[in-house]
């Protein structure tokens, strides 16, 4: 016997059936290969966009019935930290909402330029990196913190802008790329000048 779509949609209904749930969303500022999201036992891998400004749709393969619950997990991609554009948004109960978009956003992870300092006796040192801020470091110091955080992937080159009064300091290491920790082994010298 034939049965139309409504006498279906009620024989479904009668019989336990219950609407599906596609669990999908977008990802915003990914520009590192490497995330991938999970949601029970799917897997999916999210790849950049050619243009980094543009948003990334995704959606796991299996759908979700009407009351079950769904938790994103992430794997950030390489250099990045990801995570809901609006707090407790990677789980909940489908039905909950008429659709499930989760709207994730990632960004650069960034750090820190330190190091020693050795002889600034004689004054205050002031330093810069490229054209970012000025950093004064106070005459005695022994260490330094550059306060500008560097991103992951970004040229950096610490230079003397202004050399102590009476004094001239030079920097090693002060050049490189940033990597996905703290640079650490940056050692500014300095010595009265003759």
């Amino acid at each position: 016997m034939f049965l139309g779509p409504i006498a279906l949609a009620l024989a479904l209904a009668g019989c336990g059936g219950k609407e599906s749930f596609t669990v999908s969303g977008t990802v915003t500022g990914l520009k590192f290969s490497g995330m991938e999201l999970t949601n029970g036992s799917d897997k999916i891998t999210v790849q950049p966009p050619a243009d980094s400004t543009m948003a990334v749709n995704f959606s796991f393969p299996n759908s979700i019935d009407y009351g079950d619950e769904y938790e994103i997990g992430i794997k950030n991609p390489a250099h990045q930290s990801c995570g809901p554009a609006i707090s407790g948004a990677l789980k909940g109960s489908a039905g909950y909402t008429q659709t499930i978009n989760v709207a994730i956003v990632c960004s650069i992870n960034a750090y820190q330029l330190t190091g020693t300092v050795a002889g600034l006796d004689m004054g205050d040192l002031t330093v810069i990196n490229g054209n970012g801020s000025e950093f004064k470091i106070a005459k005695g110091s022994t260490s330094f913190k550059y306060p500008d955080a560097i991103k992951s992937q970004t040229s950096y080159g610490l230079v003397v802008l202004t050399q102590p009064s009476g004094g001239k300091c030079s920097i090693a290491n002060g050049t490189g790329t940033m990597g996905d920790a703290d640079v650490t082994n940056i050692a500014i010298t300095c010595a009265k000048a003759p």
